[in-house]
């Protein structure tokens, strides 16, 4: 058996990521058999994502080591300390192992005019190397603290630009063009409402998990560049 934590911003983040997980490593198998999954609501990234765009824009400085960077670098090493903490505890102390994976994201809240954008932005190409840097931080506190590689999951980064709502959009098809829309204006675009407190368990699942198959991973793939190391590391789960 297998283990997946998850750190998203929210329930429905956690709802989309858990069903594209379960399309790459059971190939749309729905029983959930192999794995288990679990929300690790008590850790979220929402407010230090916002105040680095806060402090970075004001600076126009979005790179290490200028001190926005180093700041929200810090705090997604202490989130992962803290999601490690409790994915331990659900799991059961020394029970983890290098075969699991910690999937760690966040909304970026801000929208790329195209896929291009992604590599040509400062914001947009920075913000992935933080994360990178913050899960060799914990690495290197955690070989620290005496754990040995083959007890540690495998940390999976994934910022969506502006949200994870990319991945539905990608998903349908036809695939509905996102580059350029704001995190409400998607929303309204996919559900009809930008309150998803307001949308139905049934119609979230009608208008968004549905559109998540095995099929659709490779429309995802093509079109969203910051969804790729995320496939590719849980296609080598996989095996």
């Amino acid at each position: 058996m297998r283990n997946i934590g998850i750190v998203s911003d929210g329930a429905t983040d956690y709802q989309i990521f858990s069903k594209f997980i379960k399309c790459l490593l059971l190939n749309g198998g729905l029983s959930g058999t192999g794995f288990n999954t679990y929300e690790l609501r008590r850790q979220t990234l929402r407010d230090y994502v916002d105040r680095y765009w806060n402090s970075a824009n004001k600076k126009s400085n979005y790179y290490l080591p200028g001190e926005p960077a180093v700041e929200l670098q810090k705090n997604i090493t202490n989130i992962l300390v803290a999601a490690f903490s409790d994915f331990e505890t659900e799991v059961g102390f020394g029970e983890l192992s290098n075969r699991d994976i910690l999937l760690i994201t966040t909304d970026a809240e801000k929208s790329l005019s195209s896929a291009e954008a992604y590599f040509q932005e400062d914001w947009s190409f920075s913000i992935s190397k933080i994360f990178i840097g913050a899960i060799e931080n914990f690495y290197d506190l955690k070989s620290r603290d005496g754990y040995s590689y083959q007890y540690l999951p495998v940390i999976i980064p994934l910022v969506c630009f502006p949200s994870s709502e990319v991945f539905v959009a990608a998903a349908k098809e036809p695939a509905i063009p996102y580059y350029g829309k704001k995190p409400k204006e998607l929303k309204q675009l996919l559900y009809g409402t930008d309150n998803l407190g307001q949308l139905r368990d049934e119609d979230f699942e009608k208008k968004a998990l549905n559109y998540i198959t095995p099929k659709s991973v490779e429309r995802i793939f093509s079109s969203v560049p910051e969804s790729r190391l995320f496939i590719q590391m849980l296609s080598l789960g996989k095996h």
